[in-house]
């Protein structure tokens, strides 16, 4: 079984959104904290693809 590493980027977005929900926010404020999870996934996996090739 292999383990993956949750990068420090996508797990402070991740909270970010939980405590949006949790603090009943404007349904725009979950989408942008939605669309910064998915930001954050995107940037890390860019980086480990640079990181394979260099």
């Amino acid at each position: 079984m292999q383990i993956y590493l949750v990068p420090v980027a996508v797990t402070q977005a991740r909270v970010q959104l939980l405590a949006e929900q949790a603090a009943k926010a404007p349904p725009r404020i979950i989408n942008d904290a939605v669309l910064d999870v998915f930001a954050a996934k995107n940037q890390v996996e860019r980086d480990a693809i640079v990181d394979i090739k260099a």
